[in-house]
């Protein structure tokens, strides 16, 4: 008898225990589909990648990079490098003509847009250095510009803008706003 009561009881517990955890968990179905779907999570992404961009079989530019997530979202696609990159530019022949070092990236697929952020430096064919927080690359209309405080190093001359600028790609003919600095002057006679 004694056998049967300790039996019972130890039913009696299992089955509290269940009753317990069946109504203590609910299920909300907004978490499930949250966990069940890839939404805001990169398609693609990989660490010291090295890609490289080519247009009809030429190759227009490489990048290095830490980091690379690739995102193909409903509104927008876009590649991300938030650990920054080091991009080399190529001229049609193959030659490398310029680069571009920033701690983080972004390159929106459908606008050809780059934007460049933290410690963005340029340097150009001719050696100039371009120094900014914030750069953006207009692949399409193949300018580059900025809203922020930049500066342009050539040889001894300093030319800077305090409210940015406006250049061609390879930064032959830069534009800025608010512009203080040195510029070396000849005078001819």
């Amino acid at each position: 008898m004694i056998f049967l009561q300790h039996d019972f009881k130890i039913r009696s517990i299992t089955i509290l225990v269940w009753m317990v955890v069946l109504f203590s968990c609910k299920t909300d179905i907004k978490e499930v589909n949250a966990l069940a779907t890839r939404e805001g999570l990169p398609e693609m992404s990989g660490e010291d990648m090295e890609l490289w961009y080519s247009d009809s079989a030429r190759l227009k530019y490489r990048v290095i990079a830490p980091v690379y997530e690739k995102y193909n979202l409903e509104k927008e696609k876009y590649d991300e490098f938030p650990k920054g990159l080091k991009a080399i530019l190529y001229d049609k022949e193959g030659h490398e003509v310029g680069s571009i070092v920033s701690r983080y990236a972004k390159k929106f697929e459908e606008e050809m847009l780059w934007e460049l952020r933290d410690e963005v430096v340029v340097i150009n064919s001719e050696g100039k250095k371009l120094e900014t927080d914030l750069l953006y690359w207009d692949m399409k209309k193949e300018i580059v510009y900025s809203d922020r405080y930049t500066r342009l190093t050539s040889g001894e001359q300093i030319i800077e803008g305090n409210g940015g600028f406006e250049s061609d790609q390879q930064l032959y003919n830069p534009v800025f706003k608010e512009v203080t600095g040195q510029v070396e002057i000849q005078n001819e006679q």
